[in-house]
């Protein structure tokens, strides 16, 4: 497909009310192909789950591709906003729209997160005493982690704050990727920098979608095929904002 070509000094910053419009009108992007986007969140899962059952490189493999099936997700949306119908073979469509870009990114996003679980790793071994304190937290022994609470928390929350910034600079890559053709890297910093100039909406988006993922839950999990296709097409839709004139 062609891409737009979007330099990065285009981004804009929006109001903190658009937060909640991005979900809303993810809605409904969800209500005009509801079944077809269902059925493409229960084929992914599906896909996930048999990737995952490979021996050794199941969980690395479910990880390089998601930005892939992200993108076709985010080309179906695309395809919506052009009056076109999203259909479940778009969850298929970036396997031939920039793919070996879109698996560079997804490799990318895997070795920060080994690298931050590392980090978090290395900081349980000097604090928390490190194999020891590991084997007690897989059996489960809530004397060991009520020890250990304060340091738990110090982990987890250096874990965070570094895992926030590669969430960010995540978030839009596979749309950057796939329709402007923008390089891997460079996806990353421009969504970083999107991200970053409208921390106000994803403030509100982020509070909101905590909300609605607990309602989501709530029944067997069910809501989760409504709230997922909402936040694909929010992703969509904030891009279009941040990223385009149009």
């Amino acid at each position: 497909m062609n891409a737009e070509s979007i330099p990065v000094m285009n981004l804009k910053a929006m109001p903190i009310d658009r937060g909640a419009g991005w979900l809303l009108e993810g809605f409904g992007y969800f209500r005009n192909s509801a079944l077809n986007w269902i059925g493409a969140c229960i084929l992914f899962f599906v896909i996930s789950i048999v990737l995952s059952l490979l021996p050794f490189i199941g969980g690395l493999a479910v990880n390089i591709l998601m930005p892939v099936f992200m993108a076709g997700l985010i080309l179906g949306c695309h395809a919506q906003h052009q009056g076109g119908e999203f259909t479940v073979n778009h969850l298929f469509a970036g396997f031939s729209n920039n793919t070996a870009q879109l698996i560079v990114l997804g490799l990318i996003y895997l070795l920060c997160v080994i690298a931050i679980t590392i980090v978090a790793l290395i900081m349980i071994f000097f604090m928390l005493g490190g194999l020891v304190f590991l084997e007690h937290l897989e059996s489960g022994n809530p004397e060991m982690i009520l020890q250990n609470i304060k340091g738990i928390m110090l982990v987890l929350l250096v874990a965070l704050m570094l895992y926030l910034p590669l969430l960010m600079a995540y978030w839009f890559a596979p749309a950057l990727v796939v329709l402007n053709d923008i390089s891997p890297v460079d996806a990353l910093i421009m969504s970083f920098k999107g991200c970053l100039a409208n921390i106000l909406p994803f403030l509100m988006y982020g509070i909101i979608g905590l909300v609605l993922s607990i309602i989501a839950i709530v029944p067997f999990g069910l809501g989760l095929l409504i709230l997922g296709p909402m936040v694909i097409a929010s992703i969509y839709i904030a891009y279009r904002d941040i990223f385009t004139s149009q």
